[in-house]
């Protein structure tokens, strides 16, 4: 099959988001057989914007996605948080000959307020959205001609080669990084509860107290010098929400801190992450593990391999093109598959 994926490969920051989920999807599409070309319609609309004002650069991103489909005429199009592109050039791309399958991969939490309108802007259009949020509030989103279903977070292992369990060698004993505190600022105080909680740990967080957040090498090579990893996102109260985080670090290998909240309980054991109730089961949790460094990297390397064989890039891959053509038939995915609307 051919593929279109369109999205963020932010080229400006020269490669500094390597372990990015459009990555790892155009990886998982290729490694299926299918043909990929790829399409960073951020970049484009810079590149051609660089001596206009404004979004000047965003008309020739939409152009220029419609002239590649006409060169390659793709029979999936598949867009990842590509904002610049517009329903009329969707609409246009989709009355082609070819009428290629549209979908969205939309990796937002719904809590967050632009998230509902972009969701159900493009849903005028495509077929399809996939969404890192499981349960019944996708229904909310679902029209005849729009359908909703969840997607995990996907790992690479070729991305997420890192392998934190086979070491006892780490100077960080729990790692977190956040974009910032302004956005969120409970998160930040929680990581300074938890610090104030149990001092012996040592602590590598970033995002807060003046540390600036990662990116790059620089992020791969904190979670490489930890042991354990805390997955605190902006809320854990919508079903299987997560950030990219949680792949990032049961990926690498390290032992992963998960609210309980979060419903991952129903697809991973407690004997593959480390789940918790609330600020002092955290905290009596990492005092716990802080003194049974050999049950760490067990449990560690159990959620690593439990998440690579079931959350990998090809098996994701496989499932966005099968629900998106109506060929689920009975697969047996780890995650929820359901469907809403259509």
């Amino acid at each position: 099959m051919r593929v279109v994926v369109v999205g963020n490969f932010n080229e400006r920051k020269a490669g500094a988001n390597f372990y990015a989920t459009v990555r790892k999807l155009v990886n998982g599409f290729t490694r299926n057989g299918h043909m990929v070309m790829s399409f960073s319609d951020r970049d484009v609309a810079r590149e051609e914007g660089r001596f206009g004002l404004g979004r000047a650069g965003d008309g020739e991103a939409n152009r220029r996605l419609v002239q590649l489909c006409r060169n390659f005429q793709p029979e999936f199009l598949l867009l990842v948080h590509a904002d610049k592109i517009t329903n009329a050039t969707l609409r246009e791309i989709k009355a082609l000959p070819f009428a290629p399958h549209l979908a969205v991969v939309n990796l937002d939490p719904l809590f967050l307020p632009e998230n509902p309108p972009r969701i159900r802007r493009f849903g005028e259009v495509v077929d399809m959205t996939f969404i890192t949020t499981a349960g019944d509030k996708l229904a909310d989103y679902a029209t005849p001609t729009h359908r909703l279903a969840f997607m995990p977070n996907p790992t690479d292992a070729s991305i997420e080669s890192l392998t934190c369990f086979e070491r006892n060698d780490q100077p960080v004993d729990l790692f977190a990084a956040i974009g910032s505190e302004t956005g969120t600022p409970w998160r930040a105080e929680a990581m300074r509860a938890l610090r104030y909680s149990v001092p012996e740990a040592r602590y590598g967080f970033y995002g807060i107290d003046g540390k600036a957040p990662l990116s790059g090498f620089d992020y791969y090579d904190a979670i490489s010098k930890a042991r354990m990893g805390l997955n605190l996102n902006r809320s854990d109260e919508d079903y299987l929400y997560s950030s990219d985080r949680l792949a990032q670090f049961a990926g690498n290998g390290l032992l992963t801190f998960v609210a309980r909240s979060s419903g991952y309980g129903d697809i991973f054991g407690e004997d593959e992450l480390a789940f918790y109730d609330g600020p002092e089961d955290l905290a009596a949790r990492l005092r716990y593990f802080l003194k049974n460094d050999a049950e760490r990297q067990a449990i560690a390397a159990k959620g690593h391999a439990k998440y690579h064989a079931i959350f990998n890039d090809r098996l994701v891959a496989q499932f966005l093109v099968e629900a998106c053509f109506g060929l689920l038939d009975g697969e047996d995915y780890a995650w929820p598959t359901t469907i809403y609307g259509g």
